[in-house]
Formats: C-alpha cells, sequence, structure tokens
C-alpha cells in the first residue's frame, strides 16, 4: 500500500483478533452550540473526549468570557470561567447538557457540512493596530456562523454573528471517486497481517484551498464589528475595525488537515465463520470516516457473485459501535450523501462516525444469511 508507514489511517487485514487499546472510542470532538436567555450564545469545543473550551456570549448580561477544563470518562465536566461563575456539565455523541448562570441549555452538535465548512475551526492570535492589540480567539462554525472573544487591557469583548463567502476554491468532497477501481482482484482470504486487498486513493492538493470571506459581529455591549478575511493553507488572514481602529490578525487552524485514505479489502463472504472481517487504525487525533460494505454493485464490474444485501458492522475491541443494513435507513443520510460518495446501490451499507485513535474492526455479513463476493472499505473524510 503507497505510503503505509505514514498514514493517519491504516488498513489491514484481521481474521480473527478483535485486540484495541482501552482508549478507543466514537469521538465526541466538535463544536457544540447552544442558546442563552436574553438572545445570548455559548459554544463549546471538544477535543479528544476529554478536553472542552466553553465561549459563552450573554447578550442580556452583557459579558462574554471563556473557560476551559477536562472531561471525565462519563462525560462530565466543570469549567470556570473568567467570572467565576462555572459551567458543568456532560458530553454525548450529539449534544451537550450544561448548566450555566441558573440557566439549563442543550447544546446540540454542529454539523461538519456547511457552506464555510473548508475554514471552519477555532483560531488563536493577537489582532494588532498601530499602537495596541486585542488577544483575540475566533470559532467558525460550518453553517456560516463566526463567534469572537478578545481582551484588550482590562476590557473584555465578545459576540457573535455571520460569515459571507466571496469567492472559494475549496472543493467540499473528498479528494477522491467512488468508481470501480476501488474494487481490487485479489484472494478473498488474507492472512493475519496482510494487506492482500487494499489500496489508497490520495489525490492531496498541496496548494490547498482558498476562502476569501466578510463577516459582521454584534458585540454583547450592543455595538457592531465588521471585517474580512482569506483563508490558506489552514491559516486565516482577516482584519476587523473596533472602534474606529482597524486590527489586523493572522492565525493557524487548530486543526487544519489529515489525508484522504481510501483503503478497502474484497473477500466471499460465507455463513458462520465466513464472514468478511476487516481492521483500521486511527492515529494523530479524531478522524472522521466512511465505512462502505459493497455488493449488489460489484456485479457492474463483472464479479460473481456477489453479496445480495450486506449487513456492516463495526467494533472497538468487542463492543459493537455501530450497525447498518441498507446504507439510505441511515438518521445521518444527507451528510453521507454530502461525502460525495455513498454507495450506489440502497441494498449496500454505510457508516458516517468520528473515531478517537485506536483500532478498529469490521465485519461484512449477509442480512439475508446469503454468501457472495463483497468490499469493504474505509474512506477518511477530510473534515477535521
Amino acid at each position: 500500500m503507497k505510503g503505509f508507514p505514514g498514514r493517519h489511517l491504516l488498513l489491514f487485514a484481521l481474521v480473527c483478533a478483535f485486540v484495541a487499546p482501552a482508549f478507543a472510542e466514537e469521538s465526541k470532538r466538535g463544536f457544540y452550540e447552544g442558546d442563552l436567555t436574553g438572545g445570548g450564545k455559548i459554544v463549546f469545543f471538544v477535543q479528544g473526549n476529554h478536553a472542552v473550551s466553553a465561549y459563552f456570549f450573554d447578550v442580556a448580561g452583557k459579558q462574554s468570557g471563556f473557560a476551559a477544563g477536562g472531561a471525565g470518562n462519563d462525560g462530565k465536566f466543570v469549567l470556570h470561567t473568567n467570572s467565576q461563575q462555572p459551567i458543568t456539565g456532560t458530553i454525548t455523541a450529539s449534544s451537550i447538557t450544561a448548566t450555566f448562570q441558573g440557566q439549563t441549555i442543550t447544546a446540540n452538535i454542529v454539523p461538519v457540512f456547511g457552506p464555510t465548512e473548508a475554514i471552519a475551526g477555532r483560531f488563536s492570535a493577537p489582532a494588532t493596530s498601530t499602537s495596541d492589540e486585542i488577544d483575540t480567539k475566533i470559532v467558525i462554525d460550518s453553517q456560516g456562523r463566526i463567534f469572537l472573544e478578545g481582551k484588550h487591557g482590562n476590557t473584555t469583548i465578545g459576540g457573535f454573528g455571520t460569515i459571507t463567502i466571496t469567492s472559494s476554491s475549496a472543493t467540499p468532497t473528498p479528494a477522491a471517486t467512488a468508481t470501480p477501481t476501488a474494487t481490487p482482484t485479489a484472494t478473498p482470504t488474507p492472512t493475519p497481517g496482510q494487506d492482500a486487498d487494499d489500496h489508497e486513493d490520495n489525490d492531496e492538493d498541496t496548494n490547498g484551498p482558498t476562502v476569501n470571506a466578510t463577516f459582521s459581529i454584534a458585540l454583547v455591549t450592543g455595538e457592531t464589528i465588521t471585517g474580512q478575511l482569506m483563508f490558506n493553507h489552514g491559516v486565516i488572514f482577516g482584519s476587523f475595525t473596533w472602534n474606529g481602529v482597524v486590527y489586523t490578525f493572522r492565525a493557524p487552524q487548530e486543526s487544519p488537515g489529515n489525508h484522504l485514505a481510501n483503503i478497502s479489502t474484497r473477500g466471499f463472504v460465507n455463513t458462520g465463520q465466513g464472514q468478511l472481517i476487516g481492521g483500521f487504525i486511527i492515529t494523530g487525533g479524531p478522524k472522521m470516516v466512511l465505512i462502505r460494505a459493497l455488493g449488489p454493485s460489484l456485479a457492474n464490474f463483472e464479479v460473481s457473485p456477489v453479496l445480495a444485501d450486506p449487513k456492516l458492522q463495526l467494533f472497538e475491541n468487542k463492543a459493537l459501535l455501530k450497525e447498518n443494513d441498507n446504507w439510505q435507513t441511515n438518521s445521518d443520510v444527507a451528510d453521507i450523501i454530502k461525502t460525495g460518495i455513498p454507495p450506489t446501490d440502497p441494498k449496500e451499507a454505510a457508516i458516517l462516525v468520528r473515531l478517537e485513535p485506536g483500532f478498529y474492526t469490521t465485519v461484512v455479513t449477509g442480512a439475508d444469511g446469503g454468501t457472495g463476493i463483497a468490499l469493504v472499505e474505509v474512506y477518511e473524510i477530510d473534515r477535521d
């Protein structure tokens, strides 16, 4: 497999092993956004399931602030803010339930697909003018929203608003195709540790996307600041005007890059112990992956006999994390379609999931007890 030693996402054939490190788990990484009373907002940024940052914008109280801390294995956390008002809560894969200023808040995870997904992330840097600077934190989500928290001497400024993309060379889908070139022709039963049926597509754009945008932010104090930005090579360059003074900033994206990988294993699926089993390793941080189990569509490429109705299961150690039979029955079917590489047959299976570093195992069986040739694939989706 080209580039095997250095890739973030590796696939190897597993025949009977279900061994994984204890830290492997579905990732809760991402932005969670909720509403405060009086028109305010609170944004949580979760990394690695155990690092939590919160940005709050209290319009009614005309104050904003930042807090950070750790979450336990049960997802519970306590964050102490700059105003000494703790934020307590619990993280799940889809939402955060939190208590702040006597309010109970539900902050839902923000979809990774959206108009500003190419520049979504967290950016921290000083914004400087000709005479002073603002220690600035900027959060941009995938849905066109921007949040700003800044420290100017003893004054804290903060607010939220919207971004308008004026031009973009970014492509929202992974740099891979769903073509049958991902259908290898190797022996159906590899031995442990052997990549008998894998390959990789890596059309990495070394130039990277360029995005130009304008933004407007309403501060909790009632003022409005406007600005513009350019995103390129994982760095955001921008400026904004506050109190008649122009500030400029250059800030790296917190987690700008990962590399697309498409790795696959083909084999004959039988009954009993004849499942098709494949494994992959996540390293270097949480990764979003699309796993596909193909059967019927292989017939278009003279593969016979095909597995008519593949069922896909994803395991961490011996624990079942996710499973799917027909991919269009997934609750996140819209996001699977937005990856640009959904299965082409409704009988085929797919799982879209963000995973923490660790070892994972896929199992393909016939949903109706049938047998035949199937292909299991893992795509790393370039969204983190």
